[in-house]
């Protein structure tokens, strides 16, 4: 029955924490019951492949994870997971757009009003994309509904479906949690970890681009009036082997999402890290420095004043996140060791 345990441990992945344990237990019976009855019908044991067979006409875990979610008023619950990770790229996006013009308001020394102003038309704007956003995926879900679009488009997946390519049984000490690191969010993770990484590393061309995304035109003249203060020069060799320490632990867990302990020990380094060299930085007044050459340097000075204080304490509070997610992994850490080691003491 490994290969039941196995399916049942990969449509685990695509349930809410909540629901999985109730969820699990009712496929484990409808399962063990079909099981049953074909054993019946042989008067045998089913081998690994009839095995196969059954898990393979029930479907794909994640469509069998879909049927069971908790059905949305206006979303069902099978396109429900697609729509929120839609909305949330996009409010994330939007909020990143609206942050960086709010700091080019500040850096042009605009009044405190507009730059407020900029900041509450985030509310603004959010409001009718959550409204056409939701709307879309409401009008999808009637198709689906209707015409079962979702089951078309990933017909082919299922149908090539292959039970016994199932990722083998992980040991419960090993994974308390019983979910992997999502492929998705790491790949997200990699790509802008490698973007930093060429960036801080000043590759010309990542430079230009990451200016130009966060000033727009401005960002590809010689006339920005600030740069980076001493203090960079010092934390510049760390803060590349922290980001290589990123990066080598987000394609070994792309490709291995199961290992959390490996995951947990590299987040715990790099975390750690970051935490020293945030504090580092705060220590420093002058965070961002006047660019060398410029003629008028004392009416970018107020400016310079703001925008040093916000980065003062926008740092203390990334420290402060950065601890806390620090002590979360050596909580998760001593918590597997301990159920290895009462594993451990249980069989001698």
């Amino acid at each position: 029955m490994k290969l039941l345990e196995r399916y049942l441990q990969a449509v685990r992945t695509y349930l809410p924490m909540s629901q999985q344990e109730d969820i699990l237990k009712e496929l484990r019976e409808n399962l063990r019951g079909q099981i049953e009855d074909r054993e019946s019908a042989l008067g045998r044991a089913l081998n690994e492949d009839e095995l196969a067979e059954i898990l393979k006409k029930h479907g794909h875990p994640l469509l069998v994870a879909t049927r069971y979610r908790q059905s949305r008023h206006l979303i069902g619950s099978t396109l429900f997971p697609f729509y929120w990770l839609v909305m949330k790229i996009i409010l994330a996006i939007m909020g990143f757009g609206y942050a960086v013009s709010v700091l080019v308001l500040i850096a042009q020394g605009k009044p405190f009003f507009e730059v407020l102003g900029a900041l509450l038309s985030y509310v603004g704007a959010v409001l009718p994309t959550f409204a056409i956003v939701t709307i879309v995926f409401a009008v999808l879900d009637i198709g689906n509904s209707k015409f079962r679009l979702l089951e078309r488009a990933t017909k082919a997946t299922n149908e090539n479906f292959n039970p016994r390519t199932l990722p083998m049984l992980r040991p419960a000490s090993d994974f308390p949690d019983g979910k992997p690191i999502s492929r998705f969010k790491t790949a997200f993770e990699l790509f802008f970890s490698a973007a930093f990484l060429l960036w801080w590393m000043r590759v010309s061309m990542i430079r230009k681009l990451a200016l130009f995304v966060v000033l727009g035109p401005v960002g590809l003249s010689d006339k920005i009036p600030f740069q980076l203060g001493p203090v960079w020069n010092i934390i510049y060799w760390p803060v590349i082997f922290l980001s290589l320490v990123a990066v080598v632990q987000q394609i070994v867990t792309f490709i291995y999402p199961d290992r959390l302990k490996f995951y947990s020990e590299m987040k715990l380094i790099t975390n750690g890290g970051s935490v020293v060299i945030l504090y580092l930085v705060t220590r420093v007044n002058d965070i961002l420095a006047i660019a060398p050459g410029v003629s008028d340097p004392w009416e970018f000075a107020e400016t310079l004043r703001i925008i040093n204080m916000s980065l003062h304490y926008t740092m203390i509070f990334a420290a402060l996140m950065t601890l806390v997610e620090c002590f979360k992994q050596f909580r998760w850490l001593a918590r597997v060791r301990s159920s290895a080691a009462t594993s451990a003491s249980t069989v001698i």
